[in-house]
């Protein structure tokens, strides 16, 4: 039996600190080994009480989240770290920085409610991320301090899947699914597309209300192509990128005057998200009659793959590549549709764009 994934709560707040350790006493095979009022407390209790993760409040007085995180990467590269985030925009982009630092991804912290409900509902949310820590720890795997990328596992090493040397088959949307780890992906990816692309690019990045409409916002103002949270009304075209709304799926549909609009909806989630990537890529294969380069990125869990599923039947042709697992924060949903046998191709972060400029130019 493996030893549970000892975790420090960090948060100035007394009461949230209370909440956190409710939530930890939820997960199987978590412990709270120890909490802390501050970013300066926690970094001198972690070689102390030495635990695998941190659940680390975004904005705290003196050295707040943000720091904390940027010396626990530099001193403690093993340590993993959620952040915890309150639902406004200056969390949402002090959260956003975290995850770009390397944090593994964010909770957003209960307001009002029921407490019993808010504290299962966390720890149904923190459960599988636990678990990715745990079995990270026991492989004896370390990302050895984000953003620089793990070695594969030694089990599974997929290698690139070269496409045949066919004449080139001109791309009309590029549709991409990312979570865990998404945000400092897409930063790497997003901006080096060319305001010259021919097509237009759809992302649904797993995160909520705010927190897109932030992340699009710092894209937009990093990449030559124009970046934009998706509000539903707009034509598809290119030069631009569309952000699925956090909180709501991204849909396209035919427009009645020709051409292709987008819509969003607040449909349940799918895949435990909303947005999810199956349901973009499903409307794509429904209703898109051109061709279609799907990209699934670093995420925990398998959105995605029956939508490339969905997208290699329904559209003109489909051709789907995937992040490659050394180059992933969490090797879930490209995985997933590796493993599916749906991939095309297997490429790290740092090729992505340069093969998508090759491939759409």
């Amino acid at each position: 039996m493996n030893d549970p994934v000892k975790i420090l709560v960090v948060d100035d707040s007394a009461t949230y600190r209370q909440i956190l350790l409710a939530v930890i006493a939820n997960i199987p095979d978590a412990e709270c080994v120890g909490m802390a009022a501050s970013g300066t407390i926690a970094l001198a209790k972690i070689p102390i009480l030495k635990p695998d993760l941190l659940l680390l409040d975004v904005v705290m007085p003196g050295m707040d989240g943000v720091e904390t995180l940027q010396r626990v990467r530099q001193l403690f590269p093993d340590i993993q770290a959620i952040m915890v985030s309150a639902f406004d925009m200056d969390h949402a982009k002090a959260t956003l920085r975290a995850l770009n630092l390397g944090a593994l991804h964010f909770v957003a912290k209960p307001i009002g409610g029921n407490s019993e409900e808010n504290t299962a509902e966390l720890a149904r949310y923190l459960s599988p991320l636990v678990q990715w820590v745990q079995t990270r720890k026991y492989a004896g795997l370390s990302r050895q301090g984000l953003p620089h990328p793990a070695p594969p596992p030694m089990a599974k090493k997929p290698q690139a899947i070269p496409s045949p040397p066919t004449q080139k088959i001109p791309i009309d949307l590029i549709v991409i699914g990312v979570s865990t780890g998404g945000p400092k992906a897409l930063e790497c990816l997003l901006p080096q597309l060319p305001a010259r692309l021919p097509c237009p690019v759809l992302v649904v990045q797993h995160l909520p209300a705010l927190f897109t409409q932030s992340m699009a916002a710092k894209l937009d103002m990093e990449s030559p192509l124009r970046v934009a949270e998706a509000k539903g009304g707009e034509l598809l075209g290119p030069g631009i990128i569309y952000i699925a709304p956090g909180g709501k799926h991204l849909v396209v549909k035919r427009f009645p005057g020709g051409g292709y609009s987008l819509a969003v909806n607040q449909d349940p989630p799918v895949n435990n998200c909303r947005p999810a990537v199956d349901v973009l890529f499903a409307s794509v294969a429904e209703v898109f009659k051109g061709n279609v380069l799907a990209v699934v990125m670093t995420g925990m869990g398998r959105d995605g793959t029956e939508g490339v599923r969905a997208l290699k039947r329904g559209v003109g042709l489909c051709r789907c590549w995937v992040q490659d697992e050394a180059s992933s924060v969490v090797w879930g949903m490209p995985g997933s549709v590796f493993d599916a046998g749906l991939a095309d191709e297997v490429v790290p972060l740092e090729e992505l764009a340069a093969r998508i400029v090759r491939l759409a130019l």
